[in-house]
């Protein structure tokens, strides 16, 4: 392999782990708000009910504690209710799900080109074009996702058990990748 396919096979490997780190945490922050919405929403059932059975006892019972405990009650409903009007959690779950899959499919893209490179069926010069349309493409995905959170870095770091956010180690990219496209260690 001529040393300017090496070095674009690198750059592509490099490329194809990044993608797959961001996908992972486009991924996990998905599961965090979807996980936050379904906890919020069984709070808001559960105190809406409580609400409604406080009203109902206001009927039978004068006493000021019930009233203060349906008056609070209530207002952790209405609360929950305007967290869900103001930050939208179930819609930010469904955009941190889109772009993982647009990542996801971004990934396949970059092991194809791989395979391509080693196949040597093409020119360098059609190898770099497609690279650069890649980066182009994951570039528009990274602008167009929408922000992460520390937790979800976190998440996906234990899940990946990298040592470091930028690391692309041979050793990496192998496990993420069909044994064909593997590299043996430098």
């Amino acid at each position: 392999m001529s040393d300017e396919l090496s070095v674009l096979e690198d750059n592509v490997r490099t490329s194809f782990k990044r993608v797959e780190w961001s996908h992972k945490i486009q991924e996990k922050q998905a599961e965090i708000y979807v996980s936050k919405y379904k906890t919020l929403e069984t709070i808001r059932i559960i105190t809406t009910s409580l609400t409604s059975c406080g009203v109902v006892s206001l009927i039978f019972v004068t006493d000021l504690w019930i009233k203060l405990i349906s008056a609070l009650i209530s207002l952790t409903s209405v609360v929950i209710s305007a967290v869900f009007e103001s930050f939208s959690i179930k819609e930010l779950g469904v955009k941190h799900k889109q772009a993982a899959i647009s990542l996801l499919v971004v990934r396949d893209k970059y092991q194809h080109l791989l395979m391509e490179i080693q196949s040597g069926k093409k020119s360098y010069t059609e190898l770099n074009d497609e690279y650069n349309e890649l980066e182009k493409e994951k570039h528009q995905i990274y602008a167009d996702s929408p922000q992460t959170t520390d937790k979800a870095v976190k998440k996906a770091r234990e899940e990946f058990i990298m040592r470091e956010d930028n690391s692309c180690s041979n050793e990496e990219v192998n496990r993420s990748i069909p044994d064909a496209l593997s590299r043996g260690e430098e």
